[in-house]
């Protein structure tokens, strides 16, 4: 169980980098095409007809990449104020509901993404299929989900350290 627990760690760490990086190339890019053109646009009077359209897609694999990044970092949104008076217990509870909810929308939509991809046609300058610009969507969801369910898990495990550790505490006394 422990082992299983160590890969599921490493494989969730290894997502997160991977969508950092990913992320940061497409801001890179987006800022590479949209300055380029711009200075093309000063200096030449024209720029490229196809990077506002670049831009628009890389923009829409950043901003995913970002929320299942934030989803994995548990950084997400989210209201402590009220949480935070309440005992430890029923603070897990409430993330673990919360967790859960969301884990159920995102994997409801996934369906639903796959079919509207299969009906996408291609862009209008670039000509790019239009599906494989949005298949970061159900992707996306794909990590957050599995982000998510790794963070409960391990909010499990760690209120149940605390848990024993604290009893420990009250033996030794």
């Amino acid at each position: 169980m422990e082992q299983a627990f160590r890969r599921m760690v490493r494989l969730n760490t290894w997502l997160k980098q991977a969508e950092k990086a990913l992320g940061c190339i497409c801001l890179g890019a987006l800022f590479v095409v949209m300055i380029t053109n711009a200075g093309l646009r000063y200096c030449l009077q024209s720029g490229l007809n196809w990077s506002d359209e670049l831009n628009q897609f890389l923009f829409v694999w950043m901003g995913f990449l970002a929320a299942a990044y934030t989803a994995g970092e548990d950084k997400h949104l989210n209201v402590t104020a009220l949480i935070g008076m309440f005992p430890k217990t029923i603070q897990l509870f409430v993330r673990q509901v919360m967790n859960g909810i969301m884990i159920v929308f995102f994997l409801l939509y996934l369906p639903e993404l796959i079919t509207l991809l299969g009906q996408l046609a291609i862009s209008n300058v670039m000509r790019i299929p239009l599906k494989y610009v949005y298949a970061i969507l159900p992707v996306s969801f794909g990590l957050m989900s599995f982000h998510i369910a790794c963070n409960m898990i391990s909010d499990i495990r760690e209120f149940l350290k605390d848990k024993n550790e604290k009893g420990r505490e009250i033996e030794d006394v």
